[in-house]
């Protein structure tokens, strides 16, 4: 009964110390609301942030580009030669890249179509 009783005044002497200990373990920690799980819906919001904002890029890119397309002839003409490396009979293309992709086997053939 010594040692139970010894636990006990330890505990009663510093009781405001061990609920303070207490409380502070569950809302940092424990708790579904707790500040560990902020930090981390945080720095989730921050990356959903940066990828939204990386879409909103895309798009703007995207609607010059529609917008090129539905303007007429000659979008569709630099597109086609930009992007699918179309060409004119009789014309030669050189295409220079500072890109680590890899040409495909496709586009190396050359592209008989003509945008007219």
């Amino acid at each position: 009964m010594g040692k139970i009783n010894n636990i006990w005044d330890y505990l009663a002497r510093h009781k405001y110390l061990i609920t303070i200990i207490v409380g502070l373990l569950l809302v940092g920690v424990v708790d579904e609301n707790s500040f560990r799980k902020y930090a981390l819906l945080k720095i989730h919001q921050d990356e959903v942030e940066q990828e939204l904002k990386a879409y909103q890029e895309q798009f703007l890119r995207d609607s010059i580009r529609l917008r090129a397309l539905e303007a007429g002839h000659k979008g569709v003409e630099r597109i086609a030669r930009e992007r699918y490396f179309m060409k004119r009979p009789n014309e030669d293309i050189f295409v220079l890249s500072t890109d680590s992709r890899e040409v495909s086997e496709q586009s190396k053939e050359p592209a008989h179509a003509s945008a007219q």
